[in-house]
């Protein structure tokens, strides 16, 4: 008796690549339990080369201390102030090339040492042409020069990152990976959680689309995600909202006296003035953090930090309220 032949069975074959895709986040989940996870290696993913990095930075101290150099306001000590801040910065970053060129120095060290005076000399220089800015719409349109900066600062500095995002497409996906290291740098707690589900929150909303083929997509997207806690993002989310309104709090108890002092306007009006300022130093330096330590030579921990994130803030204030003074006439 001849046994007939049974064509073999696809359709368990054709099922198995559908069920690898469903069962992958669990597989992640249990390799994190497994390996600890590693963080992504920036430098690796966004292609940073020492050479390039420095070469960047020698061409944006020339942008911004040629725009310096170039425009005028109405305060003879901001505009001698920016004259000398336009020459350090060209100076620090002609330094920093120096450094890097030569093999018989800690080329590490100088550069940190470096990162926060060219950082902050930035901020500076990028104030002083905001006030130029401002004072050049004022005489078309009658209004407070202060109001202009904090409104026009904090519009431009969300404008540049999205032409930023729509032309290079790469600002979300680095966000990302930022808060991904975060959250597998730290302890798994709620607080890491919520920095993962940010993480994947910023790939959501990037106007890129990404491939899982991506070896740190496939990371952010999946990694966790079987354990992860409800709420977590939000919790994570108020955290950092309540740093944030800490700091200006902090800002505003120093800057309200003077500035309600020099300008004798409403008190109200000042303290909303004094937030809008400081609230504007808050995209300006996430902006500026993102460009140095994406095409500039420092880390991403280089350039923030609590220190980080509260000088510019005190540089802006601190440039308005001489700002102000200067135009009362209480100097000279």
């Amino acid at each position: 008796m001849e046994l007939e032949s049974q064509p073999p069975d696809v359709s368990s074959v054709e099922e198995v690549p559908e069920q690898l895709a469903e069962n992958l986040p669990d597989l992640f989940t249990l390799h994190e339990k497994i390996v600890y996870p590693k963080p992504i290696d920036i430098p690796a993913v966004f292609s940073k080369e020492p050479e390039q990095t420095v070469a960047f930075e020698v061409a944006l101290a020339a942008l911004i201390a040629t725009t310096v150099l170039t425009i005028s306001i109405s305060a003879p000590i901001l505009e001698a102030a920016s004259t000398v801040a336009a020459i350090l910065l060209v100076g620090i970053t002609m330094v920093r090339k120096m450094i890097l060129d030569n093999a018989f120095i800690e080329s590490d060290q100088m550069m940190r040492k470096t990162t926060g005076w060219m950082q902050y000399l930035i901020v500076f220089a990028v104030v002083y042409t905001a006030i130029f800015a401002a004072e050049a719409v004022t005489t078309i349109i009658p209004g407070d020069v202060l109001l202009g900066l904090g409104v026009g600062l904090f519009l431009a500095a969300y404008i540049l990152a999205i032409l930023y995002e729509m032309v290079f497409g790469d600002l979300f996906f680095w966000s990302a990976v930022r808060h991904y290291n975060r959250a597998v740098r730290g302890r798994h707690d709620y607080f890491s959680h919520g920095l993962l589900e940010m993480a994947r929150f910023m790939l959501r909303v990037s106007p890129k689309m990404f491939s899982n083929e991506h070896p740190a997509v496939r990371k952010i997207r999946l990694l966790g995600i079987g354990s992860s806690m409800q709420g977590s993002g939000r919790f994570t989310a108020s955290v950092v909202f309540g740093a944030t309104a800490g700091i200006l709090i902090l800002a505003a108890l120093m800057a309200v006296p003077v500035i309600y002092w020099v300008t004798g306007s409403a008190l109200v009006y000042t303290m909303m003035l004094t937030a809008l300022l400081g609230m504007s130093a808050l995209p300006l330096q996430g902006l500026l953090q993102f460009v140095l330590s994406r095409y500039g030579n420092a880390s991403f921990d280089e350039v923030s930090g609590a220190r980080h994130d509260v000088l510019p803030m005190m540089v802006l204030l601190a440039t308005a309220v001489l700002y102000e003074v200067e135009q009362a006439g209480l100097l000279f």
